[in-house]
């Protein structure tokens, strides 16, 4: 798998996940479109650097949120807001099973079980978490949520993204550190 030394969160983004180098490391598995890598870096660091490329950074994306809401425990980001890129995590970030999800390319979320869920993405991917479906949808409506309240104060039009066919199943390896494809 390609191993980058940096990344920026852009449209294509799918998700991101914590993943462990050989060296015990926190890196970043990557899925943007039909691509999968890595990056010598953990999520959040992708993250703050992402944010600081479009003139923003991780305490003034927070700040903005506590003041859009009350304050919660799991929250989206808005990475890029004129170009509609907003992650919502999984689980508390501190956690190495979170994944971040980007807003615009869930789909749709079924559930597995009584405390699994796949959720379907843009390019056909398909992640089974370990988490029930209605948890998966409180933090995804609270991302939708977040998005329309950007978008009214910024009054960006609505963006459309079109996907081209691809897909991947991801689930987790059977060590329970890592997401395989």
């Amino acid at each position: 798998m390609e191993v980058r030394g940096q990344y920026l969160i852009n449209e294509k983004t799918v998700m991101m996940t914590n993943e462990y180098s050989n060296r015990e490391e926190v890196w970043t598995k990557v899925i943007e479109g039909e691509e999968t890598f890595l990056v010598k870096k953990a999520p959040t660091d992708v993250i703050v650097e992402s944010l600081l490329h479009v003139g923003s950074n991780f305490l003034g994306a927070t700040r903005s949120l506590k003041y859009l809401y009350s304050p919660m425990r799991i929250r989206p980001i808005s990475v890029d807001p004129q170009k509609g890129i907003l992650l919502f995590p999984t689980k508390n970030v501190k956690r190495l099973s979170c994944i971040w999800f980007s807003l615009i390319h869930v789909k749709n979320t079924k559930p597995v079980g009584g405390s699994k869920t796949e959720v379907s993405t843009s390019f056909g991917h398909t992640i089974l978490l370990d988490m029930n479906e209605s948890c998966f949808i409180t933090r995804w409506n609270k991302a939708l949520e977040l998005k329309a309240r950007i978008s009214k104060h910024l009054k960006c039009p609505i963006h459309f993204y079109v996907e081209p066919i691809q897909d991947f199943y991801i689930s987790k390896s059977s060590n329970g550190n890592n997401y395989t494809l």
